[in-house]
């Protein structure tokens, strides 16, 4: 398979960063990071146990974050028989490692040093190992196991037997490597001088965990920047363009140290265009936070994401319809399959994925579609995979989910709706006011209510001779007064006693 033309932008303003992969000319990955955003993925700190919970095989640890972070059983006990399943052809392989239960590894109050493998999402907090990782271009360095291994890219076994015996020879005691597919034509030299940076960076975080105090970070992973070079910038690579002076020296840098033969490939971008315009990404950036995703033939999908899951709705254009409707309905489920692909990658979409196509009726639809699928994920870096199409048309995705999706980082909930996705009507809002008020007067016993109301809701209050508003005085026995802020959502309310100024929403709502 022909490998695509390679190519990465990296736009920087005052509040925000932004890094887009191209692949073939169009945007392929998209990284956006605002200011304000706490980068923790790959961070080492030194925790202490906060909770052991057998019952679950978990312990939570504080960190000094907003959360206290969760690690699993798995993640603590010895990784090296995981290491020898998933590379299977070590041959310092071991046998089976006898299984200890978390209270038996842990206990609450002990320090810890923990990396994050999952950041902070949502009510979450981070997801914690114990199996520590320095990441390089060329290897990983993985302290405390002797594992060596080598990626599976790397199919000629006399090249694999070399690989492992240089690493052996050069690394240190107890600590393991895997050399990653960019390492597999690099010299000794080359390996030799990454292992030598890795290690120096495990020695500093024991030596910041010995000296730092309990609940802080003593390892910082690189920057975006710095992992997007590190993960993509290869031979494959045709050129980085970068719109901000200080951090293309930056850049030079770093490219200087780990490829300096690729040095050329990195331009200062000067154009009066911006960078994202000149390649077309800004559209495609809007389309990230849109709900709806028009597919090339006339089709589009539904984006909609929950705590649990996403689920993505295919629909047809208005063409579906005639003599070739099969044919069509096939063509717009093949669409889709190559944007939600992409669409995936983009909003780095993790977890649960239900996708639910157009029905088709023949087998044979229903598979091309499902090899279709296979092929359109293979150039997702993310662990990925599905179960393919049901009897109802649904297919079920998991993708790994390491971070905040671009959803959730560059949006908020909306104050209106409170991220429900609808308000309620004029008839239900003041259908509520009536029931709190009843409330209020049975409860509290007001007499004399101030609210505070949407321009709408006051002037349903006020028309016809102000029925509604003498209704619920009369009803519940109470002297209102009317507020109207202007700038509040149609479904807005808020209740106060007039006579202490105290807001007496929330002790009479239905929330």
């Amino acid at each position: 398979m022909r490998k695509p033309k390679r190519g990465i932008l990296i736009s920087l303003s005052p509040y925000e960063k932004r890094i887009a992969i191209m692949e073939n000319g169009e945007l392929a990955e998209l990284v956006v990071e605002g200011v304000s955003s706490q980068r923790t993925l790959g961070n080492i700190y030194k925790g202490v146990v906060q909770k052991v919970l057998p019952g679950l095989k978990a312990a939570f640890i504080d960190m000094g974050l907003e959360k206290a972070g969760f690690l699993h059983q798995n993640d603590v006990i010895d990784r090296n028989a995981v290491l020898h399943r998933e590379f299977g052809d070590d041959e310092d392989s071991q046998g089976a490692v006898e299984e200890l239960s978390i209270d038996q590894m842990l206990e609450e109050g002990q320090e810890i040093m923990v990396q994050v493998i999952k950041e902070p999402i949502s009510t979450k907090g981070a997801r914690l190992t114990t199996h520590l990782s320095f990441a390089g271009r060329f290897l990983v360095c993985m302290p405390n196991t002797n594992f060596v291994g080598v990626s599976k890219r790397e199919r000629d076994g006399q090249r694999r037997r070399e690989l492992k015996r240089i690493v052996r020879r050069l690394k240190s005691r107890d600590v393991g490597y895997i050399v990653r597919t960019n390492g597999l034509g690099e010299s000794e030299a080359e390996i030799a001088k990454q292992i030598s940076v890795l290690e120096s960076k495990w020695e500093l975080t024991k030596e910041n965990f010995e000296n730092y105090p309990p609940e802080t970070c003593i390892y910082q992973e690189s920057d975006s920047v710095e992992t997007t070079i590190r993960e993509y910038f290869s031979d494959d690579t045709d050129y980085i363009y970068v719109d901000d002076k200080d951090e293309y020296h930056i850049m030079r840098d770093y490219v200087k140290v780990l490829s300096p033969d690729k040095m050329k490939k990195i331009k200062l971008w000067s154009s009066n265009e911006s960078l994202f315009e000149h390649f077309k990404i800004e559209d495609d950036y809007e389309r990230t936070l849109s709900r709806s995703v028009r597919l090339p033939r006339g089709g589009n999908l539904i984006i909609e994401q929950t705590e649990a899951l996403v689920s993505i709705d295919v629909n047809t254009g208005p063409k579906v319809h005639g003599k070739d409707q099969a044919k069509n309905i096939l063509e717009t489920n093949i669409d889709a399959c190559h944007e939600i692909s992409k669409q995936l990658r983009l909003r780095d979409i993790g977890g649960l994925v239900v996708i639910d196509f157009i029905d088709m009726d023949s087998d044979e639809d229903r598979e091309t579609i499902n090899n279709e699928f296979r092929r359109a994920i293979r150039s997702d870096k993310a662990p990925i995979c599905y179960i393919p199409i049901s009897q109802f048309g649904l297919m079920e995705v998991t993708r790994k989910r390491v971070r905040s999706n671009l959803m959730t980082e560059k949006t908020t909930t909306c104050s209106a709706c409170g991220g429900s996705g609808f308000v309620y009507s004029l008839e239900t809002t003041i259908s509520l006011i009536d029931r709190c008020l009843a409330r209020a007067h049975r409860r509290g016993n007001h007499k004399h209510i101030t609210l505070l109301l949407s321009s709408p809701i006051i002037e349903v209050f006020t028309q016809d001779l102000a029925r509604y508003f003498h209704y619920l005085e009369h009803k519940h026995s109470v002297k209102l007064d009317l507020v109207e802020d202007e700038s509040a959502p149609s479904s807005h309310f808020a209740m106060y006693d007039t006579k202490t100024g105290e807001e007496i929403t929330e002790l009479y709502s239905f929330a």
